[in-house]
């Protein structure tokens, strides 16, 4: 019965460690799109259309909200 309760303890640190490094490798990815500028082009390009195309276009874009 101690036998085969033996290995769990290091299945469950295995995955939970598993689970750890995939949240550090989304941040490590977040951290280099936000760096090298892609997460900023995505959030602008997603967050208004007027935005680059000067202050009138994004004055109306926001007013229409």
């Amino acid at each position: 019965m101690i036998r085969s309760r033996s290995g769990q303890s290091t299945l469950e640190y295995m995955l939970v460690l598993l689970a750890f490094m995939a949240m550090v490798c989304a941040l490590a990815l977040v951290w280099h799109a936000a760096r090298d500028g892609r997460l900023l082009a995505l959030a602008t390009g997603a967050a208004s259309h007027g935005a680059g195309q000067g202050a009138v276009a994004l004055l109306k874009d926001v007013a229409a909200f």
